[in-house]
């Protein structure tokens, strides 16, 4: 049993070591402001800020067709901006130089677009438009340039991270 659970791990991580992020296009980020209570809380990283967002946006999000986040829920949409507006304040008050923005991109699985492999075995356009794409968020370090990526709806959904 044990060397079964083995093999499941390995090839779980195989799998995943092949899926990856590419960015489409930005998106615009909302201009309202998240109860961030976290005064407490010394951030030193952007990694730091990055692994807070993603939790706190699952913790305070549901998974839902359409973005309502007055009432915690969201699609990718949602979760993607709510989690680039935690990710501004907690740079803004840490004094930490970078910018976080929600993404349009789509997944891939080595050279795939997983996106559109769904969609051509689904015959329906309202779930075809609402899987064509997917949001995620990306921050810049404006002092290195260097882009880090974090979806914070995978992770409420399968606890499994797939940025850089």
């Amino acid at each position: 049993m044990a060397i079964i659970a083995l093999v499941i791990i390995v090839c779980g991580f195989v799998i995943k070591s092949q899926i990856r992020l590419v960015k489409l296009n930005d998106r615009t980020t909302p201009h309202y402001s998240i109860n961030v209570d976290c005064n407490l809380i010394q951030f030193q990283t952007i990694e730091d800020i990055a692994v807070y967002a993603k939790k706190k946006t699952a913790a305070d999000l549901s998974f839902s067709w359409h973005n309502d986040i007055v009432n915690g829920e969201a699609n990718c949409v949602g979760y993607a901006q709510y989690a680039a507006v935690i990710c501004n304040e907690l740079f803004k008050r840490n004094n930490i130089k970078a910018k976080a923005k929600p993404i349009v991109g789509c997944y891939y699985f080595r050279n795939t677009n997983i996106h559109n492999l769904i969609t051509k075995f689904i015959d329906n356009q309202q779930i075809n438009n609402f899987i064509k794409d997917h949001d995620y968020v990306e921050i810049v370090d404006s002092e290195s340039n260097v882009v880090y990526s974090f979806d914070p709806s995978i992770y409420d959904l399968t606890y499994l991270d797939f940025g850089d």
